[in-house]
């Protein structure tokens, strides 16, 4: 819905002249530049948690051995998963 947004205003801006991002008219011009960010800096925490998954499996299947910490990991993963998944709300 944020990214949507941005590109909703974006797309406002440049087809049916409004003001959101031009500054004479008391816009602003790093909007979009921070409505990306409230998107993307979750989604990024959102993204990495399968290459944690495929990274470990990889490794413990290769050197033919148990991750070491496995629940802890697994633990940590879901705690990530739940805090990204709160910003991003």
């Amino acid at each position: 819905p944020i990214l949507t947004g941005g590109l909703l205003m974006l797309v406002l801006d440049l087809h049916l002249n409004t003001q959101f991002y031009d500054a004479s008219f008391n816009g602003d011009p790093v909007l979009y530049q921070h409505l990306f960010w409230f998107f993307g800096h979750p989604e990024v925490y959102i993204i990495i948690l399968p290459a944690f998954g495929v990274v470990s499996q990889t490794l413990s299947t290769s050197a033919g051995k148990l991750v070491f910490g496995g629940p802890s990991m697994i633990l940590a993963m879901g705690c990530i998963t739940v805090l990204g998944s709160l910003v991003w709300a």
